[in-house]
């Protein structure tokens, strides 16, 4: 509820100075935004939940675009073919990632400082470095995934439900259990017969595959792929689950309260290129979100200690 009201207020406030920015067109724009990072988000949670952190999740965006782009242009495969290819390699991916932290027992944060710019770097050979142009625009997977039903673009609706989809799995699955109580107490989990490792592999799978969702969302959207797309999403994806009431500790989590507060970082970007100001201020303000974030959550949790 307090992100919620956090988003409401921002809103208002834009708006009362700014009427066009509450106007449908404007709305769809900054949830279009929202959505393809926060879909990634939704994957974040769990991540956090379990006390591990995924710096990878914005070169795997990335590469599931220009990767399914190259396969419709130079390949001349069906876009619908290509589209699930793109999920499926940002399932691969995640898993790769699954696979050396539990091969080489190192920490997720550590494997992906590496698989960051290793996959962003795939992602500049595979595309050239540059744009890549000449999609078949006029194919269904554009025409459906890139359109705007009741002028609410398709990537919304997406993520709108994958948001209850994945809160669903969260709250009243097995998975989304074991989830956080690796997080909560992961000694303890082991002790109890919980295979960290493969819910590990399987969460950084499922991450990798909501990177290629988003993806392809994008590109049916933009029809056109770009090397640089994602830069900063891990950030972003990250803050927002912060932001949203997911403890950086582990433990605990709400995948609702990512989706909002991808939506609250949304809304700050876009108010603060409404009032004129520079957009580069936009990545000041988010690193300052962490902080507060991060902040409230220890104290928290200090005073929850206390209590007990």
């Amino acid at each position: 509820m307090g992100i919620l009201l956090v988003l409401i207020a921002l809103i208002l406030i834009v708006g009362l100075y700014k009427p066009n920015f509450v106007s449908i067109q404007s709305l769809a724009n900054f949830g279009a935004r929202a959505a393809w990072f926060g879909i990634i988000a939704l994957g974040v949670v769990f991540l956090l939940s379990m006390g591990e952190i995924d710096l990878s999740t914005g070169s795997i965006y990335a590469f599931t675009i220009n990767a399914s782009a190259v396969l419709m242009v130079d390949w001349a495969v069906n876009p619908w073919v290509a589209g699930i290819a793109g999920v499926v390699i940002g399932v691969a991916l995640g898993g790769i990632n699954g696979i050396l932290c539990n091969v080489l027992k190192i920490p997720v944060i550590i494997i992906t400082l590496g698989t960051l710019s290793a996959y962003r770097g795939l992602t500049l050979v595979v595309s050239g470095g540059g744009f890549i142009y000449g999609l078949p625009r006029e194919d269904s997977f554009f025409t459906v995934l890139g359109a705007a039903p009741y002028g609410v673009p398709m990537v919304i609706w997406v993520f709108a439900a994958m948001t209850v989809i994945l809160g669903i799995v969260y709250r009243r699955t097995r998975y989304g259990f074991v989830v956080r109580a690796i997080g909560s107490n992961r000694r303890a989990a082991e002790m109890g017969g919980v295979p960290i490792a493969r819910i590990r592999l399987i969460t950084l799978m499922l991450t990798g595959g909501l990177c290629g969702l988003s993806g392809m969302l994008t590109l049916a959207f933009f029809s056109t792929a770009d090397p640089n797309l994602g830069t900063g999403f891990e950030l972003l994806a990250i803050t927002a689950a912060i932001v949203g009431g997911t403890a950086l500790t582990g433990g605990r989590g709400t995948v609702v309260g990512a989706a909002l507060g991808s939506l609250v970082i949304a809304v700050i970007g876009s108010g603060i290129v409404q009032f004129g100001i520079a957009a580069n201020w936009s990545v000041f303000v988010t690193g300052v979100m962490i902080i507060v974030a991060v902040s409230l959550d220890s104290l928290v949790r200090r005073r929850q200690g206390r209590e007990a």
